[in-house]
């Protein structure tokens, strides 16, 4: 099992002393795409430590275009062939242009089902409804199960579908990335296609609306999502909500991940918090499969 640790921060990747890969670059908002010396800074780094290294793209625009493609030039002028997540279709195509990259499809174009509100109704946990009547009169009201069916709805995704494995397979798309769910994911996926999952913050949604440029009063972004979050539900959602930048997360818990290792497609852990990373090899959490 691959331990990735992934960021867009120079400093905090010096800090990563646990990982086989260091993911750089952000999955969300291309005003966080690294230039191409700082790119090459982070290649450097990680060839130092004798570590795999793979660059992560967000969605981008055209104004994005030229920027990300001298860095996928200098990448594909490597010796080393270099994954790269790509979170959009016409990023792929950019990236399949350079023989010398390996494109992995990103989480956001999994197309996941994550929003943890559903996971009482989906596992039929929902407790019975208290209705106050225009008499005053409290009804108990028992909230309808749900079929089977739909758990294992929400468990898939398009990945699923045997004519876009076929496609990835062809467009030597050789890996994909997912979240972590609280219903678990039951795919069907080629053997060929690895597959890796992201712990322990889950992205929920993205937006290219960004809250934090109204939060700073600025008409452009200054990164004040480098250092701030906000939490929405603490101590009353089983799941808090958790926005950084044009993002939201919530926090899977271990048992999700060991659950997701028994997938026989599943070869990495991508880590997206520093002290989660330190954690999985201090208390020596059983990464091989069951």
């Amino acid at each position: 099992m691959e331990i990735a640790f992934i960021t867009d921060n120079l400093n905090t990747a010096k800090k990563c002393r646990n990982a086989d890969i260091l993911y750089f670059g952000d999955e969300f908002c291309q005003n966080r795409i690294p230039d191409t010396k700082t790119v090459q800074t982070a290649y450097e780094l990680a060839t130092a430590r004798k570590i795999k290294f793979t660059f992560v793209l967000p969605y981008i625009t055209n104004e994005k275009i030229k920027a990300v493609d001298r860095v996928l030039e200098y990448l594909n002028g490597l010796e080393t062939k270099i994954e790269v997540v790509f979170n959009d279709w016409g990023t792929f195509l950019m990236i399949a242009a350079y023989k010398n990259l390996s494109p992995v499809l990103g989480r956001l174009l999994a197309k996941q089902r994550k929003d943890p509100v559903a996971e009482d109704i989906i596992l039929n946990k929902q407790n019975k409804m208290k209705i106050i009547t225009g008499t005053r009169k409290k009804l108990m009201v028992e909230t309808k199960k749900v079929p089977l069916s739909l758990k294992t709805y929400f468990q898939k995704s398009f990945l699923d579908i045997a004519h876009v494995t076929d496609f990835m397979i062809s467009n030597n798309i050789n890996r994909f990335e997912l979240d972590l769910l609280p219903w678990g994911s039951k795919l069907n996926i080629n053997k060929k296609i690895k597959q890796s999952v992201y712990y322990p913050f889950v992205n929920i949604s993205t937006t290219r609306y960004c809250g934090a440029i109204n939060l700073s009063y600025a008409n452009k972004c200054n990164f004040i999502c480098r250092n701030r979050t906000l939490e929405i539900g603490k101590d009353k959602l089983k799941y808090t909500y958790i926005i950084k930048g044009n993002a939201i997360f919530y926090k899977a818990s271990p048992e999700m991940l060991s659950k997701a290792l028994s997938n026989k497609n599943t070869d990495r852990i991508v880590i997206n918090d520093l002290p989660a990373l330190q954690h999985l090899k201090d208390k020596k959490i059983r990464l091989n499969k069951v």
